[in-house]
């Protein structure tokens, strides 16, 4: 694990921003590996075939058995991907670290469940498992979850601790068929008295229910958070999500709250307006207010501007005062008729091959009351980088023509989330580099912010997507794998950041080619970080995961005759018999998380 400690030195101005704080930086070490290629441990120390699949092939002795899910004859193993991390740390024992998932480990592509790993040394090494519920659960408890044979997916993963360390993950789940039962859920953890397993699973309580039709009611985009105050609502959950109408109805952002540590959990409320908004948010602060917070966007089908909206609650969720906008932007949107490219059908006008990168704001508070204030984070485009597009691409809005830098910025609020401050870059560098999927936490009177980006490309361009380049034809081509790490700021006033560097020890190429059979790249949408405090040394604790593609295999894919775009990953394919790819396990699909620890000053 690459350790990084920051020490206070007052009156000193780092990377051009007067800051209270300057970084000093440990010996790099090796990343941690949130998702190894080792047998899954069943929440109650059983074992089932899908537990099984999600080992390393090369030892798992479970059999093929056509038909569960998957095209090929070569399914299940470690070596498929994994991406939208989230992390969280019990405050009784910050020693135990939680992270969850999008798992692909069961199915070729078509699908996966919810991962959920813990470590009890900090993050140094991680025990793989599932939520409970998933198709093939045979545990008692699994079973007699309403996920279980109700939806063959889930993911969208959240996790969050109450005070008493009692655990609660949330996600969504889902069918790609009828009936698509799009719900939203939070399952509870308890802590376990015996066993090797840290935490007892007690049970899933679906919050906000789908409807079986594809074109019908289907919940999305969530999130979850606990209070932790010691206030008079100490351990609600809260948790929203969007709920998506049809193709073309008016999206809301949605919100309930368990009063009974997730046993049963209130009937959802609205707090949106407008019809285009997704992407919510939850913080709590010291004196119990509830702030959510979710994106906006300025469509023709919309009647609010591009931006955040925020509403706040003043009696523990029970009610909210009425939402309003908090910041408008032009939103980082790569796209070229679609939001992501790739190859095959799924090819576009430009030829680059792009993920997506949505709108996905976050919102923290420091519950311990040490930094007072609301904070959000979100990327978007300086509006001093945008120039006209030299093809048919562009990032700066949707199909505008134009492209521009993606920057990451915080926002605050000292007044009740009345007014906000103008935003501020958590990391300007230079100008160089898409900073993308950021995430904030705060606690103890420090504010982190992580995220991503490809400031180590030499490509790098507001003309390109993330990892691509030209070659000497002028075709779009990839630009190695020295492309996107990740990195960290800090402050203690919300308005100034230091710095923390690239936090990965490694880089890696995102625009892989690894979903769509093998055509298309995909990061998931959102990376995280999570603060505890460390009772033993009188510190921080905090810990960070995101999606990485460091140990994919490139490959080269038979049915592109066109030109090598360094895209594609290794896949076994004839002539004669092009589908499907025969060999998923061969680390063509070895996306994973990785997590990275730091230590930080209270205060």
């Amino acid at each position: 694990m690459r350790r990084f400690a920051l020490l206070v030195m007052a009156g000193l101005c780092v990377a051009g921003l007067v800051s209270a704080a300057q970084t000093s930086i440990a010996a790099p070490e090796a990343d941690d590996l949130v998702t190894p290629p080792t047998t899954y441990v069943r929440h109650d120390g059983g074992t089932d075939r899908a537990i099984q699949h999600c080992s390393d092939p090369s030892t798992s002795t479970a059999p093929d058995t056509p038909g569960d899910g998957d095209s090929d004859s070569n399914d299940g193993g470690a070596f498929r991907q994994g991406n939208e991390p989230s992390v969280a740390i019990d405050p009784t024992n910050p020693d135990l670290v939680f992270a969850s998932w999008n798992d692909y480990c069961d199915a070729d592509l078509g699908g996966g469940w919810q991962g959920l790993a813990y470590s009890t040394n900090r993050g140094e090494t991680w025990t793989p498992s599932k939520i409970p519920g998933y198709p093939s659960d045979t545990s008692d408890e699994g079973m007699a979850s309403p996920l279980h044979g109700r939806q063959a997916e889930a993911g969208d993963p959240l996790l969050a601790f109450d005070s008493d360390g009692r655990l609660f993950a949330g996600g969504i789940a889902f069918n790609r068929v009828n009936p698509q039962n799009g719900d939203m859920w939070v399952a509870t953890y308890a802590s376990a008295a015996n066993g090797s397993y840290p935490k007892d699973y007690l049970r899933t309580v679906i919050v906000g229910q789908g409807t079986p039709a594809l074109n019908g009611i289907f919940s999305d985009k969530p999130s979850l958070e606990v209070d932790r105050t010691g206030g008079s609502f100490d351990g609600n959950v809260y948790a929203c999500w969007s709920r998506f109408v049809g193709f073309n109805g008016r999206t809301k952002i949605l919100f309930s709250r368990s009063t009974n540590s997730g046993l049963t959990f209130s009937n959802p409320i609205q707090l949106s307006y407008g019809k285009d908004v997704q992407g919510c948010d939850i913080a709590i602060e010291h004196d119990g207010d509830v702030y959510v917070t979710w994106g906006t966007r300025n469509t023709p089908s919309s009647n609010t501007a591009e931006g955040l909206a925020i509403a706040r609650s003043t009696d523990g969720g029970d009610s909210f005062l009425p939402a309003h906008q908090i910041a408008t932007f032009t939103r980082y949107f790569p796209s070229d008729g679609a939001r992501d490219c790739g190859d095959g059908a799924l090819m576009c006008p430009s030829k680059f091959v792009f993920f997506r990168v949505p709108l996905e704001p976050r919102v923290t508070a420091d519950q311990s009351g040490q930094l007072p204030g609301v904070y959000a984070t979100y990327n978007a485009v300086d509006p001093t980088t945008v120039v006209p597009s030299n093809s048919s691409y562009s990032s700066a809005g949707a199909n505008t023509g134009r492209v521009g830098r993606s920057v990451v910025y915080v926002i605050r609020s000292v007044d009740n989330g009345d007014n906000w401050d103008a935003p501020v870059p958590v990391d300007p560098n230079g100008g160089r580099g898409h900073q993308f999927f950021p995430d904030v936490d705060a606690l103890g009177g420090k504010l982190v912010a992580i995220w991503q980006d490809n400031r180590t490309d030499n490509a790098y361009s507001v003309q390109l997507p993330i990892g691509d380049t030209r070659d000497a034809l002028d075709r779009p081509i990839s630009s190695g794998t020295d492309v996107v790490g990740t990195y960290a700021s800090v402050s203690d006033d919300g308005t100034s950041f230091t710095p923390l560097g690239e936090m990965s020890s490694a880089t890696h190429q995102p625009s892989y080619e690894m979903f769509g059979n093998r055509q298309i790249p995909f990061q998931g949408d959102y990376n995280w970080v999570a603060l505890a405090f460390d009772g033993t040394t009188g510190n921080l604790f905090g810990y960070m995961g995101w999606t990485d593609n460091r140990n994919v295999l490139a490959g080269t894919d038979i049915r592109e005759t066109d030109y090598v775009d360094g895209f594609d990953v290794n896949q076994c394919r004839t002539p004669a018999a092009p589908e499907p790819d025969t060999c998923p396990n061969a680390h063509g699909l070895d996306q994973n998380i990785y997590g990275q620890s730091l230590t930080l000053p209270v205060g």
